[in-house]
């Protein structure tokens, strides 16, 4: 089992109407943000290994990501290759024209794959690539609708939180955001929370 607990992965922090409901549950308390954040961890310690056929290895990467009109993102990393260019930090769309940085957004279900495999569509709106992440287990049930995952472009991996595997079962090639500008959006986003992109 790979140590992952000493990473750590930022939230973003804005307003929550959900807080107002009465009775409603902090997302930080709830089984689905708990196995996300072990996924993150374990994501963000197994990426090399995931994404051999890159040379994108530095990577920023922050949960609950909110972009109005396209949902909350459970995770977003954020990976570009890395160069000794000391010109300093960039503005959002600097950095993606120059590192043309790989979005990955990740939705995270416990349950119910149809409803998160829908959420994490219209994550390729300001992603390069939506991926849904489920239980090892709740894998077994979405895996026989693979070709529907492919004919959207939507990713399936599976997570055992006890063991920190990821299983990946399809992963879509990068393509470009289909609305560039909401994808500025979530780079800004995670860099103002994880504090790890070279951006102003």
């Amino acid at each position: 089992m790979e140590r992952t607990a000493a990473l750590e992965v930022p939230k973003v922090r804005f307003y929550e109407p959900e807080r107002n409901l009465p009775g409603r549950r902090l997302r930080g308390t709830t089984a689905e943000s708990r196995f996300t954040v072990k996924f993150s961890r374990s994501y963000l310690s197994q990426h090399t290994a995931i994404h051999h056929r890159t040379d994108k290895l530095a990577t920023a990467c922050a949960r609950q990501v909110p972009i109005n009109g396209f949902g909350i993102a459970d995770f977003v990393a954020v990976a570009w290759n890395q160069t000794d260019d000391n010109s300093g930090p960039l503005s959002a769309n600097e950095f993606i024209r120059e590192a043309r940085p790989t979005v990955r957004a990740f939705e995270v279900k416990l349950n119910d794959w149809r409803r998160g495999m829908t959420q994490a569509h219209r994550y390729r709106y300001f992603a390069s690539v939506a991926i849904l992440v489920l239980p090892a287990e709740k894998c077994k049930l979405a895996v026989p609708y693979l070709e529907t995952f492919r004919r959207i472009h939507v990713g399936l991996w599976g997570f055992d939180s006890g063991s920190n595997r990821i299983t990946v079962h399809y992963t879509p090639r990068p393509s470009a955001a289909l609305e560039p500008r909401y994808q500025t959006r979530a780079v800004e986003l995670v860099a103002r929370a994880s504090r790890a992109l070279p951006i102003l």
